[in-house]
């Protein structure tokens, strides 16, 4: 057998079981391991692990009720997919997960059994190995800075000087007024420069913006391209 045969091309309508379970088998063994990667350094809920472990299996289950047909097969597992994604948008490497775990069920529903452990072996290492490579310190630079302060002269002028200091790029994206105008609240999107950290850019606002609180956080929206 190569990669590209199916154990099921059988001459006769009738399916060994034994190969069932082999099928059925190897999806489980996959999903253990598309699981076991999952959860590297990702925060995690018991339910979505089962999940992932048992849904490469009820996909292989599914592939092998509707005899093969690709086609009634992705139809009743875009049924499902209605389900589970009527509900919040979820996460990229969510999705990441639970494509590959449907890919792991039809590879092996349609009986290619080693195209789709070699196929899983080596997404699946190319993961851990990015996921292990990545630096445990905080790499994104984008944050979101709003300052709440009294009505003072230059007071937009004081808060430009410290981004320019400590910014590559800044931007005003809202001022919101307080208190029948006496108070001022300025929401910025900024980039920090490569070799400041948020203590330093933090300490800065609080030795020169006196009167002011603000608050810095790394909930900066994500730049679109299309």
């Amino acid at each position: 057998m190569t990669i590209f045969d199916s154990i099921f091309q059988t001459s006769t309508s009738s399916v060994n079981p034994l190969l069932l379970f082999l099928a059925l088998a190897v999806s489980l063994v996959l999903g253990f391991a598309l699981a076991f990667v999952y959860k590297f350094r990702t925060l995690y809920t018991r339910e979505f692990i089962i999940t992932l472990t048992l849904l490469p299996s009820l996909m292989t289950l599914v592939i092998f009720l509707v005899n093969g047909s690709l086609g009634t097969s992705i139809a009743v597992a875009g049924t499902f997919s209605l389900i589970r994604f009527r509900s919040a948008t979820s996460g990229s490497r969510e999705l990441l997960a639970i494509f590959l775990s449907m890919i792991i069920g039809l590879a092996a529903g349609t009986g290619y059994l080693l195209l789709a452990i070699i196929s899983t072996t080596l997404i699946l290492s190319i993961w851990f190995l990015l996921e292990k490579g990545q630096s445990k310190v905080q790499t994104q630079t984008r944050r979101h800075l709003t300052v709440s302060a009294s009505k003072v002269p230059q007071l937009e002028n004081q808060i430009q000087a410290a981004l320019e200091k400590y910014c590559s790029t800044y931007e005003l994206i809202s001022v919101k007024s307080g208190k029948k105008g006496a108070e001022l609240k300025l929401s910025y999107e900024i980039e920090l420069l490569s070799p400041t950290d948020d203590f330093k850019l933090s300490n800065y606002l609080i030795d020169n913006l006196q009167e002011m609180d603000f608050k810095l956080t790394t909930q900066a929206k994500k730049r679109k391209n299309l």
